[in-house]
């Protein structure tokens, strides 16, 4: 139980820092871009290496915020059945589970192996390793893989309080 308490806050720390840095991605994102334009169309000068950096925050916040929607439970839900009794109902989160498991999964082995290939050339405009667009990859997996487990295992993850949340969304 000591050992699950301290990858639990691991994971946490690990999900809050990764919370803050999607905040900061959108908001340098959106900072970048709104600067780039300036320049070109006012000053008629732009930022060369604003649209590489821009793409990679973007995709970088794209997985981070899909990890961060799978602790939440905040992904698109088709609701089938009414009132499902309680044993269907558990097979049906048992298939979820699953199914966030095996995406997890198969991100953290082919995003392994596409940091792996990319990092052998370059991005052109700010001679990055191509790598650093997809090196979120596997850290989103092994967030979302972990999520998976916790789930299956019915060790609830998410203990932000609503009052958290609250102040999230301020």
């Amino acid at each position: 139980m000591v050992i699950l308490r301290v990858v639990q806050r691991i994971f946490d720390t690990l999900f809050a820092g990764a919370m803050i840095l999607a905040k900061v991605l959108v908001v340098g994102m959106v900072l970048l871009i709104f600067v780039n334009v300036f320049m070109r169309y006012v000053l008629r000068s732009g930022i060369t290496w604003s649209e590489e950096i821009a793409l990679v925050m973007s995709v970088w916040f794209i997985f981070i915020a899909m990890a961060l929607g799978v602790r939440k439970n905040l992904h698109i839900s088709i609701h089938l059945f009414r009132n499902p009794s309680l044993l269907f109902e558990r097979i049906l989160k048992l298939i979820q589970d699953i199914t966030v498991l095996s995406v997890g999964w198969v991100m953290l082995v082919y995003g392994h192996r596409l940091v792996e290939f990319t990092s052998r050339s370059i991005m052109p405009a700010t001679e990055l390793p191509s790598s650093t667009l997809y090196i979120v990859l596997p850290f989103a997996a092994v967030l979302i893989i972990y999520e998976g487990v916790m789930d299956i295992l019915g060790i609830e993850t998410d203990t932000t309080s609503d009052e958290e949340e609250e102040i999230e969304h301020a």
